[in-house]
Formats: C-alpha cells, sequence, structure tokens
C-alpha cells in the first residue's frame, strides 16, 4: 500500500522559496500580531502624549504672555514694557488703533522670522486704558528644540517599549509553540521508535480535543491497516514459501537424476543444466521469502554454537567457486594465518546464509572480468570479513542497500532480499554490516564479536 500526502503550501497563500516549520509559523504569526498591535497602541499614545504636551507647553505659554500683557501700559506719553525673564523667550508688542496700521512699540532682537517652525509663539491682547477701542497685543515665543526633546524622549520610550514587549513576544510564543507543539512532539518521537519497532505499536492520542488528537485518531488507523495489510502479506509469503519448498525440491532432483543418466545427448543434458540454474534461483528465492516472513513474525530463532569463520567462509567460497569460474570472475580469498582461531558463537545455518548472499552480490555486480576479494582478519575485539569487488558506477545510496526489495540496478537479478536479510541476520549475532564505496570499488564489512554472542531475538 503506498500513501501519498500532500505537502502543505505553508502560512503564506503563495508560494515561497524558504520552507518554515510550525513553530517558525507561530512564532512568526504571533510576533506580528504583537508587532502590529504595539506599533498601533504606540502611535496612538504618541499622538495623544504630543497633543498633551503640546496643550501644555503652549498654555505655559499663554500664561507667560498674559502676565507681561497685564505690566505692560500704551498711553499718550512712552509705554511700559516688561522684558522677559525666561531664557531664550522673545518678545513683540502691538499697538492696535482702529482706522490705523498696528504700530510696534517693541520688537526683541531675536525675533523669530514669519513661517519658522522653530519657535513656538503666543499672543495676548487686551483694550487700551485710554481708549477702549484701541488693543495692545503681546506676542510671545520661545524656543520649539525643549518640546521636540520631550517628544523625542517620549518616542524613545515607546520605542524602547515595543521592543521590550517584542522581545517579550518572543519568549511567550515559544513558550507557547513548544506547549501547544507538545503533543505532536510526542507523536514524532514515537513515529521515530516505531521505525524500528517490530509489530504495531500506536502513537499517542492526546486528550485535547482538537486537531491533533484527530491527527493522531486518524494516523493510528492507518497504522493499523498497514499492519494488518503487512501481516496478510507476510502470511502469504510464508504460506507460499513453505508450499513452494517441495515442488522445487522434487524437481530439482528429478532433473538431476535425469542428467545423470549415461544416454543423455549433449545439447538436452545442457538443457537440464539450464533448467537446474533456474530451478536453484527460484528455490533460492523462495528461501528468502521464507526467512523474510520468519523475520517480520520475529520467528527466527538462533541456535547458537561454536563456529569456526574461516571454515564457513571457505565453505561458502566452495559453493559458489563453480558460478564465479562460469561467469569469469576470480575470487580471491585471504585469511590471516596468524590468528590461532576464528571461532565466534554463530548459527551456522544463518551466519552461512549471510556470507552467501555477500558473496554472491559482489558476483552480481562486479562487471565481467573483475575479481572480487574477500579478506578475514581479527580487528578490535571481533572477526572482520571484508568483501570488495569494483562496480561499473557509483552506487546513489549506500542507506538504502538493506532496505527490502531495493535494487541498485533495476535489471539486476534477484528481489533485493539478500542484503537486507543479512544485515538482520547480522543483527540478531550482534554483529556490524556496513557498506562503503571509493573510487569505483564497493566494499562490506561484516563485523562479529569474538567473544560469546547471544541471539537478539527470539
Amino acid at each position: 500500500m503506498t500513501v501519498a500526502l500532500r505537502q502543505p503550501t505553508g502560512f503564506f497563500p503563495f508560494p515561497y522559496r524558504f520552507r518554515m516549520s510550525l513553530r517558525a509559523h507561530l512564532l512568526l504569526a504571533f510576533g506580528a500580531v504583537v508587532l502590529l498591535t504595539t506599533l498601533l497602541a504606540g502611535g496612538y499614545q504618541f499622538r495623544q502624549l504630543r497633543r498633551l504636551l503640546t496643550q501644555t507647553d503652549d498654555a505655559r505659554l499663554r500664561s507667560r504672555a498674559g502676565m507681561l500683557l497685564l505690566r505692560t501700559e500704551a498711553g499718550p506719553g512712552a509705554p511700559t514694557i516688561p522684558l522677559p525673564d525666561q531664557p531664550g523667550e522673545q518678545l513683540r508688542v502691538l499697538y492696535r488703533a482702529p482706522g490705523y496700521a498696528p504700530r510696534e512699540l517693541f520688537r526683541s532682537a531675536h525675533w523669530p522670522a514669519a513661517g519658522t517652525t522653530d519657535w513656538r509663539v503666543v499672543r495676548a491682547r487686551k483694550a487700551a486704558n485710554l481708549l477702549p477701542a484701541d488693543a495692545v497685543e503681546v506676542w510671545l515665543a520661545h524656543p520649539a528644540a525643549p518640546l521636540r526633546r520631550q517628544l523625542r524622549q517620549v518616542w524613545q520610550g515607546l520605542a524602547w517599549a515595543a521592543g521590550g514587549s517584542l522581545v517579550l513576544a518572543a519568549l511567550l510564543a515559544g513558550a507557547v509553540s513548544r506547549l501547544a507543539l507538545r503533543p505532536l512532539r510526542r507523536i514524532t518521537a514515537q513515529a521515530r521508535r516505531i521505525q524500528s519497532a517490530p509489530g504495531l505499536v500506536q502513537l499517542p492520542e492526546p486528550t485535547t480535543g482538537d486537531e491533533v488528537q484527530e491527527l493522531a485518531r486518524t494516523l493510528n488507523q492507518m497504522l493499523r491497516r498497514l499492519h494488518e495489510g503487512g501481516q496478510l502479506q507476510d502470511n502469504f509469503l510464508a504460506a507460499a514459501a513453505h508450499e513452494l519448498r517441495t515442488p522445487l525440491a522434487t524437481l530439482r532432483t528429478g532433473l538431476s537424476v535425469a542428467q545423470a543418466r549415461p544416454d543423455v545427448s549433449e545439447p538436452l543434458a545442457r538443457e537440464l543444466r539450464g533448467h537446474l540454474e533456474e530451478l536453484r534461483r527460484l528455490s533460492s528465492l523462495v528461501d528468502d521469502f521464507l526467512l523474510v516472513s520468519r523475520l517480520q513474525a520475529q520467528a527466527l530463532p538462533l541456535h547458537l554454537a561454536p563456529v569456526a569463520l574461516d571454515e564457513l567462509l571457505l565453505l561458502a567460497a566452495d559453493r559458489l567457486l563453480p558460478r564465479f569460474r562460469e561467469a569469469g570472475r576470480p575470487l580471491h580469498l585471504l585469511i590471516d594465518e596468524d590468528t590461532p582461531t576464528y571461532t565466534v558463537s554463530a548459527d551456522a545455518d544463518k551466519l552461512l546464509t549471510v556470507v552467501l548472499n555477500l558473496l554472491e552480490n559482489a558476483l552480481r555486480h562486479a562487471p565481467a572480468g573483475a575479481a572480487v576479494h574477500a579478506t578475514l582478519a581479527p580487528a578490535a575485539g571481533a572477526y572482520q570479513l571484508t568483501i570488495r569487488n569494483p562496480i561499473a558506477r557509483p552506487l546513489p545510496d549506500l542507506d538504502q542497500l538493506t532496505a527490502p526489495y531495493y535494487r541498485a540496478e533495476v535489471l539486476s537479478d534477484g528481489a533485493g532480499l539478500g542484503l537486507w536479510l543479512s544485515g538482520r541476520i547480522a543483527e540478531l549475532h550482534g554483529a556490524t554490516l556496513r557498506f562503503e564505496q571509493q573510487n569505483l570499488e564497493f566494499t562490506v564489512v561484516l563485523a562479529l564479536p569474538a567473544g560469546p554472542t547471544a541471539p537478539l531475538a527470539e
């Protein structure tokens, strides 16, 4: 069963180049909301404070102008004009009479020019003492720099407050996202464990009553369906492999007997040898399927006993030597004779299957005429079997070699189970199996512990 999940487009409705995690989306959304709210609230507060400070400054300046106006006297004689006593203040006094142009009684030396924005200017007016129709005007100005300095300080304070709000929002968003994504992290951790866990393992379903709980429930239903489908496949493989072994053995025996008859002609003998080779391949495939079903069901016990690894390698080479010769690929064995013993605790039949699979893999993928080298030597508390063979082209992904039904070359023989079976059997023996490639040379290294080994699964 193949399940294809459509990848989400993300927080934005349009495609974007950089992919972001769900936590990053939450941080971005929370930060955007806080930033927009802070800007709107800060802008409103700044406008209110600017209006208040401006009104306060104008009221203070008008109060000063009113005090100066009360002390100003303009009559037939010389006018009495008080001078401003505050730093930076500038004064201008006008006398207005109906039907006449305004007469300027006094102007400070640094009175600001018309239209300037660097000064704050107010006006106070009263009627003349002797002529009520006439009026005396006092114009008072002081620099706008102090007010602007206050407004700048207010703006800086709001900016620092906005920055602090963003930092606090980021911390809160991180805490909230961790809390909100905790069920998803538990589901993810359990999903990683499921990859290597045998049997059916369910994902934790949080009791949150939201979409996360619904997601976990849906994934568990999918896992159950996949497990049921896998069980049906394993049962079919086991039944088919078990039922095919007997007729295949009968066919091989009959063909071997027919081939041994003295009256068999050479063309017929050649044809019988071809049939026997195809039956051998089919029997090997059936045995692989049976091993797969037992491994999947954890029904592959190990019968541990002392096994001479060097003799096991010689036995495997002796079985495959005719096929190496027929393919025109030399097989070179190198066993370190300085090592007194290569005895390990293992299941001889299953370990022989591993060595045969590794040698057959080298035979299958080595170019025509290329030699295969198998070396057995001790290495750091273990015995290490290394098989090297040239390859025609680099392999794309070495990690996929131990995946079931994976074939590096689609047109090659086999079902893609040999290396997967070898890896699983090696794990049961506590051994390691690793792959390397360099300069178009493929290397398989099987390291078996030198001491007693207990099976990892029964």
